[in-house]
């Protein structure tokens, strides 16, 4: 039985926090101790630790008359190498005494929102900088004084939730944005309930970012607070405030207030401390027998008690809690190993955990800065490593048998047009099945639904299309890249700018590509995300600058096997590790509509089912009728019906394998949901889940076959599109540009090119690991994206259209390029909804400026179209 089998059982490392105390708060100048502070304002500026403000009581316990005392002290903690130490060259100063505000880190420093002064209830609200010295900079107040808020940042909005005012508790919310020219508070749909001392925390649902409001508590008119364990979860988009799981430990719903969270990883969210309520209400129950004691022998009885409660007190909740916001369940992972602090913040200084002072026991304060280190461990076999060493051989391998075969251009390009047409199929598959596909559906799926299935549906629905009018051009006109039919319709100038266009796409991509995958394989295989880059860039390039499209195809068809073969090993594992009966967890996946596959709604800025249809649809036949990497597929077989064959079959896998991916995703929620304590919360990426539970579920070898998979997916779509961008350099522009030359010349440059553009791609990736500037060529990638329906465009106006000519091809490209940028900046549209307009813009301005030209067009058009069709 595979129970016994179950992959490393190393789990005691995993979600570890370390904690250790950073620093003590030093002693205020003037002053002859530091006993610590409660609600004190805290917040990383310019990589520096301030914490500022607090109250406390240095003389005396507050029921033995002690008086609480309000501070103004900023105390500016830097951090070297993990070396902690105070800045002590100058004090530093509040404008005023105050203790218990909400404060946010943001870019520009620590907003200090609100809070309690010995003169009442303020609403100031200023931003704290450090550049060398302490800033402070004014902002709007709030518009309401108020005391034990909650505050948060979403995007360049601070929200403020909660609290106590003049007139009691208030579930009033205020949003401001930060990025606005003049900012100023605004009322957003209020908390469903009243609470103060709750928790404010910006965290991913799995889709975008949300604000979770957590635990609380609130005075009433009889002296007896309302306690409250509740989450409510807002989402800017609608604007409402949802019900969220209950706080838990795993078995017991429980009551929680004054504690710290944190966001941590992609959908995590860690609880520490906090007040259960137990002893807060029996302390508030003997206030209110004090107040109500008929006379002094009574009064004084109940007030020995209550002494009593107070010098024994234990101290707060020790648990740390965590609430996954994607499978909406709680854990308890660990406790704390020292006193316990609330009233104080929790704040992220870089990825540690860092908690100030607070209040341990009623009246008592802690000195201490604790620290806490998330464990990153990482799981991969002996086993594992010979199975990706074996894959990397045999890759070699292919290439090497293949290169033996390449005697021209004509093999290089095409595989001497002999390739099965079975193997052209798969590597048609293959093509577009990236590691980022991989790993993104199912985690995609494990935070959301089942509404991007139409989206590899249309692969299915553009295939009658890319059959009866895109597969006869390429074999009939004997094209080696399909670009050439654009100068045969039109002209030069637009072959030219669609194959550039291509050629800057697939560069932008290829350093995507090996990097993503390397990088969630690093966190969770070891694997050091530099050495997978050079490992996968080298042994891909090697045997695609051998042996071209045929080691290309050869190479994918067994990438497509080990990598269904993997998927179908997990989805086959994963319900055996399954706590609940089949038909519970059906309930619980139609609770959180995770089966969902309709959203009808006439919503494009959302993946709804007409968004995900229309702009799959026109994506899809765009990648599968103009794009160079699967085009060039259709021309290695031997006739046109072959090359149709090959075609349905790589469009038919797309049903099984979407479905199994789909499913993995839906599988991955409800294990996580019954093994809650089993995620990884360093995991910053949520693409990393599946990669995540393959290295610490599934038996040894068998998760290195499946990571091999992911291997496997990078390196096709690496080869695949190096392989692209040489035809098309060689074919479309050295060819054209200098003619004349014999076979083995272009042969030759074929190869180098090749090794160049593979080169650069695993370069590329190298820097951006370096850098860290993921954000920025994904920024590249999407503006690239929009000019693909453009390019779609133009092979539209030329198969369907006669009239067009080439001076309305490229006026249509440039308005096409203009309407995507203006959709892009001034509009909320899906994504994938560019494909679409950016070929219909295309269409209908090409059309439109396509003046009629006698001299050339009909007789372009009947040697192109007629001929085809």
């Amino acid at each position: 039985m595979f129970w016994g089998m179950k992959a490393q059982a190393q789990q005691q490392d995993v979600n570890r926090i370390s904690w250790s105390e950073a620093a003590v708060l030093p002693v205020a100048e003037g002053r002859a101790l530091q006993p610590g502070v409660a609600g004190a304002f805290a917040g990383i500026a310019g990589n520096h630790l301030l914490v500022a403000g607090g109250a406390n009581f240095p003389e005396a316990m507050p029921w033995e008359g002690g008086k609480k005392v309000y501070h103004r002290e900023i105390y500016v903690l830097a951090r070297e190498n993990n070396q902690f130490s105070w800045n002590a060259a100058k004090a530093h100063y509040l404008p005023e005494p105050v203790a218990y505000g909400a404060s946010v880190t943001l870019p520009q420093g620590v907003l200090c929102i609100g809070g309690e002064t010995i003169a009442g209830l303020t609403a100031t609200v200023y931003l704290l900088q450090w550049n060398n010295d302490v800033q402070l900079l004014p902002y709007p107040d709030l518009p309401v004084p108020t005391a034990n808020a909650a505050a948060a940042v979403l995007g360049t909005q601070v929200y403020v939730a909660g609290g106590e005012t003049a007139a009691g508790p208030t579930a009033a919310v205020w949003m401001m944005d930060m990025a606005a020219a003049k900012p100023t508070w605004i009322p957003v749909a209020p908390l469903p309930s009243v609470r103060s001392h709750l928790q404010l925390v910006t965290q991913s649902n799995g889709e975008y970012p949300c604000l979770y409001a957590i635990g609380g508590r609130a005075a009433t008119a009889t002296g007896i607070s309302t306690l409250s364990g509740a989450v409510y979860r807002y989402t800017p988009k609608s604007g409402k405030w949802t019900d969220g799981s209950h706080i838990s430990d795993g078995k017991s719903r429980m009551n929680w207030s004054a504690g710290t969270a944190v966001p941590y990883g992609s959908t995590y969210i860690l609880l520490t401390g906090g007040d259960d309520g137990e002893l807060f209400h029996r302390i508030e129950s003997l206030n209110a027998a004090i107040k109500a004691a008929a006379n002094t022998e009574e009064k004084e009885k109940i007030t020995q008690e209550k002494l009593a409660l107070l010098h024994s007190h234990p101290g707060f909740n020790k648990n740390i809690l965590l609430y996954n916001t994607a499978t909406d369940v709680w854990t308890k992972l660990s406790e704390l190993s020292f006193p316990t602090a609330v009233t104080t913040t929790a704040v992220k200084w870089n990825d540690d955990i860092i908690i100030s002072s607070g209040e341990i026991k009623p009246g008592t304060r802690t000195i201490a800065v604790y620290r806490g280190v998330v464990s990153k461990p990482s799981f991969f076999s002996t086993l594992d490593y010979l199975l990706l060493a074996a894959y990397f051989v045999l890759m070699l391998g292919i290439g090497i048998w293949t290169s033996l075969k390449q005697n021209s251009t004509a093999d290089y390009f095409k595989g001497g047009q002999k390739i099965p047409g079975w193997a052209t199929g798969l590597s048609i598959f293959g093509a577009k099945l990236s590691a980022i596909t991989f790993v993104g559906i199912p985690a995609k799926t494990y935070a959301t639904d089942w509404t991007y299935f139409f989206l590899l549906m249309t692969i299915i629905m553009i295939m009658p299309l890319v059959v009866r009018y895109f597969i006869p051009f390429y074999r009939r006109l004997g094209v080696t890249s399909s670009y050439e039919f654009l100068e045969n319709r039109f002209n030069y100038g637009v072959r030219g700018i669609a194959a550039m266009m291509y050629i800057l796409l697939q560069l932008g991509r290829m350093g995507i590509v090996i990097l993503l995958p390397s990088i969630a394989l690093s966190v969770v295989t070891g694997i050091d995300v530099r050495t997978s880059i050079v490992v996968m860039g080298l042994v891909s390039l090697f045997y695609t600058v051998l042996g071209g499209i045929e080691a290309v195809i050869w190479t994918e068809v067994v990438q497509v096997i080990i990598l269904l073969t993997g998927a179908l090993l997990a989805l086959v594992l994963i319900p055996m590790y399954l706590d609940h009966p089949w038909a519970q967890s059906m309930d619980t996946l139609a609770s959180y509509q995770k089966l969902k596959i309709l959203d009808l709604r006439f919503d494009f800025s959302s993946s709804t089912f007409w968004v995900v249809v229309i702009g799959g649809f026109a994506l899809n036949l765009i990648q599968y009728g103009c794009d160079q990497t699967v085009v060039q597929r259709y021309l290695t077989t031997t006739d046109e019906k072959t090359a149709v064959k090959s075609l349905q079959l790589g469009a038919w896998l797309t049903l099984p394998s979407t479905i199994i991916f789909f499913a993995i995703g839906t599988l991955l929620f409800l294990f996580y949901r019954d093994h809650p304590a089993d995620v990884n919360i360093a995991l910053n990426n949520q693409d990393t889940i599946f990669p995540w539970y393959i290295v610490t579920q599934l038996p040894k070898g068998i998760a290195g076959l499946v990571i091999t998979a992911i291997f496997a997916a990078a390196m096709g779509s690496l080869n695949g599109s190096v392989n692209g961008v040489a035809t098309v350099v060689v074919n479309d522009f050295f060819r054209r540009q200098l003619p004349g030359k014999t076979d083995k010349y272009y042969l030759k440059t074929a190869r180098i090119i090749t090794l160049i553009v593979g080169l650069f791609g695993t370069l590329v990736a190298w820097m951006m690991a370096s850098w860290g500037a993921t954000s920025l060529w994904d920024e590249f990638n999407l503006i690239m994206g929009l000019f693909t329906g453009s390019v779609g465009g133009l092979f539209l106006l030329g198969i369907f259209f006669k009239r067009t000519t080439a001076k309305g091809a490229i006026i249509g490209f440039v308005v096409s390029a203009l309407v995507q940028v203006g959709l892009l900046q001034f509009t909320h549209m899906h994504l994938l909804m560019y494909a679409f307009t950016g070929l219909v813009s295309c269409v209908l301005a090409g059309l439109l400026f396509s003046f009629p030209d006698k001299k050339n067009t009909n007789g372009i058009y009947q040697r192109t179209v007629a001929r085809a069709v």
